[in-house]
């Protein structure tokens, strides 16, 4: 894991992004406390990331889900004919 200030990442982004990708996570500070982490994600990884961080949208699809299952949705096409 790397340290780096705010000024060094905006004098070098490419450089730290590519460490970052390739090597190791990036801890950015700012006035000397930890601010933001650049860390390498991929496309498998990004869903499980989203989910974790927004738990929220997992109840969401949750609910969503009952709803299916519970027929309780409505078909596009059904609405797009009672708005016509």
């Amino acid at each position: 894991m790397q340290f780096i200030n705010m000024r060094e990442l905006s004098r070098f982004p490419s450089k730290y992004v590519k460490i970052a990708n390739e090597k190791d996570d990036i801890i950015i500070t700012k006035n000397g406390h930890p601010y933001a982490l650049l860390s390498k994600i991929n496309d498998d990884d990004l869903e499980e990331y989203i989910l974790a961080k927004h738990l929220d949208l997992e109840i969401e699809f949750d609910l969503a889900k009952d709803e299916y299952t519970a027929e309780k949705t409505t078909n596009i096409h059904n609405l797009i004919n009672k708005a016509a």
